[in-house]
């Protein structure tokens, strides 16, 4: 498994303006044209050089973990920033939101048919993928639910099972739906809010420390 890490310091320090573009050029590269766009084309599409790319990412494996790491911090990023005095229910209905609000884009979809794809023809493309975007996701959820059981906010026996519980339950059909084009990508934000706040209710019933957190 690739987990995209930050290249060794050389010269001068990194432009964060540069590397966001070259992120934003590659995912839709790969988007448009496949797993196996060389990184020659994403230095020209983004106005940079290959050698540029090379001095940022290891190659295009770590490149590719790293737009699957960005995305995978914008979902989780209601974990990163907890306001004082919130608890279970209010971090897990943020997060739900996050999560389906990305997952079911159009974009989102696209990147999964391209996975689907690339997968025979690039094996590293799945592993990659999982470690850095679904993985990631749940050792983080896991970890905020470990230290919730800690406080004694929440009863979890394994944190790891509890987390891929929670986004099971927030997703449900909707991936093979739209992946078999039953459905459009996107989700409306009242079906949103319904899904979130059902996924949690059920969530707190089964793991909350208090009996009057799980039925409210």
């Amino acid at each position: 498994m690739n987990a995209a890490k930050p290249k060794p310091k050389r010269g001068r320090p990194a432009d964060p303006a540069k590397r966001q573009a070259i992120l934003e050029t590659a995912r839709r590269l790969f988007l448009e044209h496949g797993y196996d766009i060389g990184l020659e084309t994403i230095a020209a599409e983004a106005g940079v050089s290959r050698q540029t790319i090379y001095n940022l990412f290891e190659g295009k494996d770590d490149l590719f973990a790293a737009i699957v790491q960005a995305t995978a911090g914008t979902i989780t990023a209601p974990l990163a920033d907890i306001a004082p005095g919130s608890g279970p229910r209010e971090v897990l209905h943020l997060l739900g939101k996050s999560y389906l609000r990305v997952l079911t884009s159009e974009r989102s979809t696209s990147f999964q048919r391209l996975l689907i794809n690339a997968a025979p023809q690039f094996p590293s493309i799945g592993p990659t993928f999982y470690a850095n975007g679904p993985g990631n996701g749940l050792s983080r959820l896991a970890e905020y639910l470990g230290r919730e059981a800690k406080a004694g906010r929440l009863r979890i026996p394994d944190t790891r099972l509890a987390a891929e519980q929670f986004f099971g339950m927030l997703i449900g059909h909707n991936t093979i739906r739209r992946l078999l084009k039953l459905e459009p990508g996107g989700m409306p934000e009242a079906e949103i809010e319904r899904r979130v706040s059902s996924a949690v209710r059920v969530f707190l019933a089964a793991y909350s420390a208090s009996d009057l957190e799980a039925i409210s």
